[in-house]
């Protein structure tokens, strides 16, 4: 039987957030090693750093959405907050989890890396979501635009809003060890940073295998910019990174993201204009490559027939030369 999310402000939405986030804790306690086939930030960072993080994550937009709820910030000046709302709770939780480490002589993180590239594309891709996210915990189901999903909004399931928040827990987990990564001076100054505070997965400790790590990172990060981005856009798809049995895996989902086509750049329109040439081309070469293989599969049977004929003529005819 689907659970629906409650429609409005109602004592069942506020047992619903309740169970929403215990149920989001306890996933905690499951695998949290990543099994997508691409690297993220949090990978370099060992199980126990990893779950300290994403709990600080959980505990701040808990306070988040208590905050809103007591100050009363209509959806209007939530969505005109958006940005700033998110800015919080990476702040809060940087702040939190660095003051946990056990190491000492931990460097001050600086928030000067706070618009650089991987921020950026971080605002522009989930934003609209996180938006949606915390309307679903304040205001209910009610009032979410319609057209964003695939399902009615007075039928959303329960499960659904579960996915949105373990999305947002782990892309702001990304962005503040992207961060982290990036607030030093040198690669050696990272390794020291990861290593003497004991948040390092086993296979990054090394000043090679960090750096390698970075690059991935910085490689994957223009792909998704310049190709995964603008194609999911444009195919109004939603990529979720959710909680599994397994570990961290991805989930693609249907989300109306019209409004975001107008913010992407000329060279992210190549990606989409490659789409439309292949959605125009492909199914042409297709019909070409199916017809040119049928006229080729008629020629060899007619040659194959033909020569049937002509070899059983000859036996025949031998045949009738030796009874002679």
């Amino acid at each position: 039987m689907v659970t629906y999310w409650p429609n409005t402000q109602s004592r069942h939405l506020n047992l619903a957030v309740a169970k929403i986030f215990i149920q989001t804790y306890k996933k905690f306690s499951g695998p949290l090693n990543n099994k997508t086939q691409t690297n993220i930030p949090t990978d370099i960072l060992n199980n126990h750093a990893k779950k300290q993080l994403f709990i600080e994550v959980l505990i701040q937009i808990e306070i988040l959405i208590l905050d809103i709820t007591e100050i009363n910030l209509d959806i209007i000046s939530i969505q005109q907050l958006t940005n700033k709302i998110i800015y919080d709770i990476i702040d809060r939780t940087i702040y939190n989890f660095i003051n946990k480490l056990n190491h000492n002589n931990i460097k001050q993180f600086s928030q000067s890396s706070a618009l650089n590239y991987y921020n950026q594309l971080f605002f522009n891709e989930h934003q609209s979501l996180i938006y949606n996210l915390i309307i679903y915990l304040i205001f209910g189901s009610d009032s979410i635009d319609q057209n964003k999903f695939t399902f009615h909004y007075f039928k959303t399931p329960f499960n659904y809003v579960q996915l949105l928040l373990e999305n947002t827990i782990v892309q702001i987990s990304n962005l503040i060890t992207f961060n982290l990564l990036e607030n030093h001076s040198s690669i050696k100054t990272s390794y020291e940073f990861f290593t003497l505070n004991y948040i390092c997965q086993i296979n990054y400790k090394s000043i090679r295998s960090i750096s390698n790590f970075k690059n991935n990172l910085a490689n994957y990060h223009w792909i998704n910019k310049y190709i995964h981005y603008p194609q999911n856009i444009y195919c109004s798809n939603y990529q979720l990174s959710i909680f599994s049995t397994q570990g961290i895996i991805y989930k693609n989902i249907y989300f109306n993201r019209t409004s975001d086509y107008i913010k992407l750049s000329k060279f992210q329109l190549l990606s989409i204009l490659y789409l439309e040439i292949q959605d125009f081309i492909e199914p042409k070469i297709n019909k070409t490559i199916i017809f040119l293989g049928k006229i080729i599969i008629y020629i060899l049977s007619e040659l194959i027939s033909k020569s049937i004929q002509i070899c059983s003529r000859a036996i025949i005819q031998k045949i009738n030369t030796n009874k002679s």
